[in-house]
């Protein structure tokens, strides 16, 4: 079975949790005990294609290597990759928080880190 990411958007509770294909994307959180521990995707998952580009993602990938600065700038501007990498860092944090103990945490509250 597939390991997913969960949060909860009012708490901030992360988890990583296994389930299958066809069970329900949002769940009860067990630390506001409400349902609104959603299935949240950070990143796709990669996958590399050797010879001539088969499909229109793989050509798109390959244009993409050959563009200039400028374009490549825009094109992350539209494609919001600056809140793709704010969130990722925001569940490593969730992640180190989740995994600290009551006293770490309390320390981590009194000095920030």
């Amino acid at each position: 079975m597939p390991l997913y990411d969960f949060e909860c958007e009012p708490c901030a509770y992360y988890a990583e949790i296994r389930q299958g294909y066809n069970d329900p994307s949002t769940l009860e959180c067990p630390h506001c005990n409400k349902n609104t521990l959603k299935k949240v995707f950070i990143t796709a998952p990669y996958v590399a294609v050797r010879g001539e580009p088969e499909t229109v993602k793989h050509l798109a990938e390959r244009n993409t290597q050959k563009m200039g600065t400028y374009e490549l700038q825009s094109k992350m501007k539209e494609d919001k990759i600056e809140e793709r990498n704010a969130k990722r860092e925001k569940v490593k944090l969730n992640r180190k928080i989740n995994n600290m103990t009551p006293q770490e945490k309390i320390k981590w509250i009194e000095n920030g880190e």
